[in-house]
């Protein structure tokens, strides 16, 4: 056998395989006896079929899977157990030429790691939000709960205001005729005013009204795609004339702040309502903090990304691809919708994986030129934040169960590296903090600068 390693890109190589018809005969002869095993053939006892014969019957097939076999393992001796090359990803045989009792030839392509030189970025600038959990926030939080918890009284004769909850019947009218269309009529509507999703058009035609009111209002024609207001499957900019009844109003009875109350939004947790306020308070303050801390990361991988535009291999972004299909596939019962563009899809992926594919070079990098490592004492302090707050298991058995499944806790230790990696650049980047209020208002200059320049 004769190979030959060649560098196809700055990121990916090829191996070339050149084999003899000898050196195939073993394993094709092996493999020919195996397939004897199991084949039953008249007139002959199991076991005992002439080679010959199989090789007539199979020899094709058989041959073909030995020449995938041969390359593999021509792949793994030359490439994997070598110290040449460093290979990434899936390898991908991109030629194989082979017939039975004839010399084979073959073309491996594999992916490597690029050449990265860490940028300094002690003087690129990264925003962090800094925010306090005010007594504002705890109040909003707990008026959202009591909202939620509240009861729906009937309202006699008196009009809905902004977050009373309606029932009404829309009817569409021909404008031309003046008369209702038939089949295009909705009935039993419920929803609240406040409701994000409602047409604002429809909102303001309701606040106001009492139920048994009937009024023709003129609507957007993409009424009904998420409840009332959202798109349908028409796209013209036509308004449409509705008739709508008011069949029912009623407001909003929100409860006190008491035991009572507590008790039943935390499910017997807590029962006095000042212990439960900091409760809201610590818990709206972690949510902060994770969220602050999602936000930098996005921030550092964009940075990383813009300051190291390394080429990606092939076999990366394809093994990242792969990824988000077996996700569809898991958030499908295990099985690809019957309708799925897999081509398409991947097609409209592709982008995102090579990104994540970068961050994860990138990250490597860092991890290999800082020397950080994931110790004992670092997952301890993992399966003990896992374990907080849940009194049902303790971080013993979440380490237990994880360490049952060696993919799961592969998984760990790479979050942890991550959350590493992430404190690291916090500390190298200039890092800017901000309010809520100062970050909001970069966010909606940056919306109205975009607005301005777009065609």
């Amino acid at each position: 056998m004769d190979t030959t390693i060649s560098k196809a890109s700055s990121v990916e190589y090829e191996l070339e395989i050149h084999a003899t018809a000898e050196d195939l005969e073993p394993k094709l002869k092996d493999a020919l006896k195996e397939q004897r095993k199991h084949m039953d053939v008249e007139g002959f006892r199991q076991g005992k079929v002439p080679l010959g014969m199989i090789k007539k019957m199979h020899g094709e097939a058989i041959g073909y899977k030995v020449a995938e076999d041969f390359v593999q393992e021509a792949f793994e001796e030359e490439v994997e157990e070598s110290d040449e090359v460093d290979p990434l990803g899936q390898p991908e045989i991109t030629a194989l030429d082979y017939e039975l009792d004839e010399d084979l030839t073959a073309t491996i392509r594999f992916g490597v790691r690029p050449e990265i030189d860490l940028q300094d970025v002690s003087s690129e600038q990264i925003s962090m939000l800094e925010h306090d959990v005010t007594e504002e926030d705890v109040e909003e939080e707990i008026d959202r709960l009591r909202t939620k918890d509240a009861d729906l009284l009937p309202m006699e004769d008196e009009p809905a205001a902004e977050e009373d909850f309606v029932n009404i019947d829309l009817q569409r009218i021909d404008p031309q005729t003046d008369t209702p269309i038939i089949g295009d009529k909705d009935e039993d509507l419920s929803f609240f005013l406040d409701d994000d999703r409602l047409k604002e058009e429809l909102r303001e035609a309701l606040v106001g009204r009492k139920a048994g009111d009937e009024f023709r209002v003129e609507l957007p024609q993409d009424l009904h795609d998420h409840g009332p207001g959202g798109p349908d499957h028409d796209h013209d900019d036509e308004e449409r004339l509705y008739e709508v009844r008011v069949n029912d109003v009623k407001e909003r009875d929100r409860p006190p702040v008491d035991e009572a109350f507590v008790r039943r939004v935390t499910e017997g947790e807590f029962d006095d309502p000042d212990a439960f306020r900091e409760e809201i308070r610590r818990q709206l303050q972690e949510s902060f903090d994770e969220q602050a801390r999602e936000m930098v990361q996005g921030e550092i991988i964009d940075k990383m990304l813009e300051l190291h535009p390394v080429p990606v291999p092939e076999s990366v972004i394809e093994s990242y691809l792969d990824s988000f299909v077996k996700q569809v596939e898991e958030e499908n019962d295990g099985e690809l919708p019957d309708d799925f563009d897999e081509e398409h899809f991947r097609n409209r992926n592709r982008r995102d994986a090579e990104k994540q594919g970068r961050w994860m070079l990138i990250r490597d990098k860092v991890i290999e030129e800082e020397d950080i490592e994931v110790s004992d004492e670092e997952l301890q302090e993992f399966f003990a934040e896992q374990a907080a707050g849940d009194d049902s298991v303790s971080a013993q058995q979440i380490e237990q169960f994880y360490r049952q499944m060696p993919q799961m806790m592969e998984r760990v230790k790479q979050q942890v590296l991550s959350d590493k990696v992430y404190d690291l650049l916090i500390e190298r980047f200039d890092v800017q903090t901000k309010t809520r209020e100062e970050f909001q208002e970069e966010m909606e200059q940056q919306h109205r600068s975009q607005q301005s320049v777009a065609p």
